[in-house]
């Protein structure tokens, strides 16, 4: 669509936007330029409906954007950025996001909000009673006799025992803070490379292309991109959930439950869309001048490393993930990545007890070389008569007569 442009008040993006950032580099997929890399677009412009059929959304569409005099033809388009899933769906057909006014939705019936009780104030409850005694007929009176080793005084100048009723209750062990001290919508890019190591455009693209993995948002009133940043500060730094839960203003659960149910669309994510084997004409452009001497075929590089795990109870796992090279029970994968880094091949996880050569053979990594492809490794890797014809080996010199690499 060349020459068009979002149609919403405020709004300048336009195709020619979408064609100068495919030719700039990718913050993810550095040096790959954006037409190369696997990353989503960062909007889409959708066309107004134009079917009978859809002439009652075409209309709620023109008072959604809401501009005096406007009338639409068959080149007018929105961009995905107004929409909540960032294009037209069966669920959010409408453009409702940045109308560069306040677009009213009709909420729904709010919950019945929680019944507290409220605290009783005996002081003004029980009101003094007067009572008028004849002192004339005292001697007349039954006497009336007490067990003076149960009295008590009657402090009548405070109350001592109900001075604690008369404060507000509240529940500690549901408290939040409702004030978190982090939030992306209040972070700069220098904050955003340091909770995330992306940078603030980044992160907003990552997040859209991730929620296009995701079928059903998770049941909580915390906003989506809220938990992925949190998601992504776990990830980068390591806090704890406990930590996490006081930046965001939630309870530990909570951001543990956010965490949990972001863990496996992220990792969905990236073996579809991010772990991709590039084209050779795409390895041929973006390999370093350095290969250029010795390895000028150079396709990709291959090692294997691996992770500690708790030993296993049971023996036969437990000698199947002990690694003799690490004297710990661990897992073992197998990953490629091209001359300038990136990661183009990750293996499942096999025990730590698996070689290399093994791995190698049943992980699958084979079936993506092609004739012509010459592959880097570490000495230990003796797979010549397990790769593809035409496919080489080379073993730089600086690892000739080694016995392991250095970490």
């Amino acid at each position: 669509m060349p020459g068009r442009t979002c149609c919403v008040f405020g709004c300048f993006n336009s195709s020619a936007k979408i064609q100068a950032w495919n030719k700039t580099v990718c913050e993810i997929h550095k040096p790959l330029l954006h037409l190369d890399c696997p990353c989503l677009r960062p909007y889409g412009l959708h066309r107004f409906p134009g079917r009978a059929e859809d002439q009652d959304v075409r209309q709620k569409w023109m008072k959604y954007i809401n501009r005096d005099g406007f009338t639409a033809n068959k080149n007018t388009v929105v961009c995905g950025i107004h929409f909540p899933d960032g294009q037209p769906t069966r669920e959010n057909p409408y453009p409702v996001l940045f109308m560069g006014y306040d677009c009213r939705v009709t909420p729904a019936r709010p919950p019945p909000k929680k019944r507290c009780l409220q605290p009783l104030h005996l002081n003004s409850a029980i009101e003094p009673m007067e009572t008028d005694v004849d002192v004339g007929n005292l001697e007349n009176l039954p006497l009336q006799t007490r067990d003076v080793g149960i009295q008590w005084p009657d402090h009548m100048d405070h109350n001592y025992s109900f001075s604690c009723g008369n404060k507000p209750m509240k529940d500690c062990g549901t408290q939040t803070d409702p004030t978190p001290s982090v939030s992306a919508k209040n972070l700069n890019n220098k904050d955003f490379i340091f909770y995330t190591g992306l940078c603030a455009d980044s992160f907003w693209l990552l997040l859209r292309a991730v929620l296009t993995f995701s079928s059903q948002p998770l049941n909580t009133k915390f906003a989506v991109h809220e938990q992925f940043l949190l998601v992504l500060m776990r990830l980068r730094l390591g806090l704890l959930f406990t930590d996490l839960g006081k930046r965001f203003g939630v309870s530990r659960t909570t951001a543990s439950e956010i965490f949990t149910f972001w863990r496996p669309i992220l990792a969905r994510f990236m073996r579809e869309k991010v772990i991709v084997w590039l084209p050779r004409d795409t390895l041929n452009r973006i390999r370093p001048k350095t290969f250029n001497k010795n390895y000028p075929k150079a396709t990709c590089i291959i090692d294997c490393t691996e992770v500690f795990v708790q030993r296993p109870k049971n023996l036969r796992k437990r000698s199947q993930t002990y690694s003799n090279y690490k004297h710990h029970n661990t897992y073992k994968l197998l990953y490629c990545i091209a001359p300038n880094g990136y990661v183009m091949f990750v293996s499942k996880l096999f025990g730590g007890r698996a070689s290399d050569n093994f791995i190698t053979k049943n992980s699958g990594f084979v079936h993506h070389l092609i004739p012509g492809d010459e592959i880097l490794a570490d000495r230990g890797f003796t797979i010549k008569d397990i790769l593809p014809p035409g496919v080489s080996l080379a073993l730089p010199a600086f690892t000739r007569g080694r016995k392991e690499l250095s970490e």
